[in-house]
């Protein structure tokens, strides 16, 4: 029998990645430049995340399931774990071999709401870069960053997690300190708010805005553990944009704030809101309040700060 000159390449196993969605505790908004807005901003990443499975060898199907599998998630070339892994390809081609992630297939298991504000793409595309990176054995942190930023500024801050600020367009990233477990109630909207309405719209209601900061009160409260203090400082500008669409948002924070909730903030540009409980008693409260509650979509409770994305199975 002959040995075959090059004999076949073996298949890695698939490998499983885990990676969590996001709320913005603060996010201040400036002046846009060159399309996008200055923005500086906390994000805290929660345990309410997705689950992505990446299969070597395959027909670069995507493959959506989970609780929010019949939502509007792109099944071709623009679904955000697609395009991350193909810039991370294109990063690498002819220095290191990548022919592994050209034919993967993906399974998404989508548990966070889809254009909710939560950064259920973004945490597919951090995910997805993770898996490919391990899949060839590991990648430069800064090639990866530089990927997951061309995706979205999410992006960046799902890859690592806990507790951020974010500046520029939420790229430039400093770790945030943290007291204790934050519980959320993210009350979800049966209608969808686009973002580049919501920021075009903030640009009629502001014309000269100012600079976009974090108040140093909102740090000291984190890092105190003080929710009490953060509901005082904390805020999102783009709340009144996003009112100015869908009025029952409004409605939907004085009903939170009426249950109890020591903070009601937009996620993002919305439309989903996060409640600050002061336990998970309280949390379970709140959310069953909540459901009852006209505009509510569904009431989810969560926790933060979570870890980035990880590998859970690597084959």
């Amino acid at each position: 029998m002959t040995t075959p000159l090059h004999p076949p390449t073996t298949i890695p196993a698939p490998v499983r990645v885990q990676a969590p969605g996001k709320i913005n505790i603060h996010l201040g908004v400036g002046a846009a430049n060159d399309g996008y807005h200055e923005l500086a901003t906390v994000f805290q990443a929660l345990n309410l995340g997705e689950t992505l499975t990446l299969i070597p060898g395959g027909t670069r199907s995507i493959i959506v399931q989970g609780r929010y599998a019949d939502a509007a998630v792109p099944r071709d070339e623009s679904n955000f774990a697609r395009r991350a892994v193909d810039l991370l390809i294109t990063a690498l081609e002819g220095e290191r071999d990548v022919d592994v992630l050209r034919d993967l297939d993906i399974v998404i298991d989508k548990q966070v709401p889809v254009a909710g504000g939560m950064g259920g793409g973004s945490a597919d595309a951090a995910a997805a870069l993770v898996g490919a990176a391990h899949l060839i054995g590991g990648v430069d942190d800064a090639i990866v960053h530089e990927c997951a930023v061309a995706v979205g500024a999410d992006v960046a801050f799902l890859l690592r997690g806990g507790t951020a600020i974010g500046h520029g367009r939420g790229e430039k990233l400093s770790p945030v300190l943290t007291r204790g477990t934050f519980h959320w109630v993210m009350a979800t909207s049966a209608s969808p708010l686009p973002t580049p309405d919501v920021y075009a719209r903030f640009d009629d209601l502001n014309p000269d805005p100012a600079p976009a900061v974090v108040p140093d009160q909102v740090l000291k409260a984190l890092a105190a553990g003080e929710p009490d203090t953060l509901a005082e400082f904390a805020a999102n500008d783009l709340t009144e944009a996003a009112v100015s669409f869908m009025p029952e948002i409004a409605e939907v924070m004085e009903a939170g704030r009426d249950a109890g909730a020591v903070l009601p903030l937009l996620s993002g540009s919305g439309p989903t809101i996060g409640f600050l409980a002061r336990d998970a008693h309280h949390a379970l409260d709140l959310a069953v309040l909540l459901q009852a509650t006209r505009g509510v979509n569904e009431a989810l409770r969560t926790t933060g700060p979570a870890p980035g994305a990880h590998i859970v199975d690597g084959g």
